[in-house]
């Protein structure tokens, strides 16, 4: 039998969902993350190419702390402990994930490189050229196999933009 409280737990974390975006692009503007993935390409692309992303994907020169300073922000917005940070997969990403879902809301990376980006309204997002370069290495890559389709169709996204408009 499923507890009252953890049943009320999840419908104010899905009554309070959309705080999540007002709380990351207040981030964003404040920080010197940038933006990538496919919450970039919605950006350049016109909005009928636009597909849901599930989570944030930014470059951080200190993904740990930012992913600790996000959580924090995110269970003070929520007013109850709803999200915890964890180490991601690759060794230089950092995940701020919902402990009422259990599914990833930001991942923080710290880049090997400079990330070329444009800036609008404060929010740094990652330049479509570089998200192109990046899309083409990870299709060229084997063990990315997984991220393949999801790839292929941003490419597709990208093509469509810059042929039509």
């Amino acid at each position: 039998m499923i507890k009252k409280n953890n049943l009320r737990k999840k419908d104010k974390y899905y009554k309070k969902k959309a705080l999540i975006d007002k709380t990351m692009n207040n981030f964003l503007r404040k920080s010197k993350g940038i933006l990538y993935g496919s919450r970039a390409v919605n950006y350049y692309t016109p909005s009928h190419l636009d597909v849901v992303p599930k989570d944030y994907d930014i470059f951080s020169q200190t993904p740990k702390k930012s992913a600790h300073k996000v959580e924090k922000k995110l269970d003070k917005k929520f007013k109850g402990d709803y999200f915890y940070t964890k180490k991601g997969v690759y060794p230089r990403t950092w995940k701020v994930k919902s402990n009422v879902t259990d599914s990833t809301v930001v991942d923080f990376t710290k880049p090997t490189e400079k990330i070329p980006f444009n800036k609008r309204q404060g929010i740094r997002y990652a330049k479509l050229a570089y998200l192109k370069r990046k899309y083409y290495e990870i299709l060229r890559d084997k063990t990315q196999e997984f991220r393949w389709q999801k790839t292929k169709e941003a490419l597709q996204r990208i093509k469509i933009y810059e042929r039509l408009y």
